[in-house]
């Protein structure tokens, strides 16, 4: 299946259980003059697979939910309510200067383990709380979908992904729960596994609100 049939099917399931929210928008690909235009204004090329989904599958993508209210789930799964996937490539680069306000103001010392997350990282989506996903920039670490928290988040600096890609392939089969980071822990054994859509908590996931 493709990302936009996961999305849709995902939501028609939402649908059938009532969600109070659902939004859906997906915009033809972005022109290779558009990419061109927000690389110059960053500074520097997108990252590979990011670059590849804006030309391939769609330059803004709005995808989200909310569950019912009173919708009752597993203990472990309590703290999930909405999902979250979006990203505009219009406003890519002012994403990425906010982010880099923050880095200027709040996290400059590389030497700070805390800080250093911030750093040499490409922001592709704001969390609903503050925080982001984005990707790493770091030679050594290139690719990685990491999450940014502000307010010393449980998940500030866990691997959501080994590369964008994956990321779709894998939240979308959970209808990307969250964005913020206690949402979509459940389905991390640890800060660099990533989102693993058959673990335990995923299956019982799938299985409450009934999706395959």
């Amino acid at each position: 299946m493709t990302l936009q049939d996961k999305l849709e099917t995902f939501l028609a399931q939402m649908q059938s259980l009532r969600a109070t929210r659902m939004d859906w928008r997906l915009d033809p690909p972005a022109s290779q003059q558009v990419v061109g235009q927000v690389e110059a204004e960053l500074g520097y090329p997108l990252p590979v697979e990011f670059k590849e989904a804006l030309l391939a599958i769609s330059g803004h993508i709005d995808f989200g939910w909310f569950l019912p209210k009173g919708f009752s789930l597993p203990p472990t799964l309590r703290g999930i309510f909405c999902g979250d996937l979006h990203w505009n490539i219009a406003r890519i680069a002012k994403l990425n200067h906010d982010k880099d306000g923050w880095i200027t103001n709040v996290f400059p010392n590389v030497e700070d383990p805390y800080d250093k997350v911030w750093h040499n990282k490409f922001v592709f989506q704001e969390v609903g709380n503050g925080d982001y996903l984005s990707i790493d920039r770091n030679p050594d670490k290139y690719g990685k979908v990491i999450y940014l928290s502000h307010d010393d988040g449980e998940g500030h600096g866990y691997v959501m992904a080994p590369s964008f890609s994956i990321l779709l392939e894998k939240w979308s089969a959970l209808g990307c729960p969250g964005a913020e980071d206690w949402q979509w822990l459940p389905f991390c054994a640890d800060a660099t596994s990533g989102i693993d859509p058959h673990c335990p908590n995923a299956l019982l996931w799938k299985k409450t609100i009934g999706i395959n």
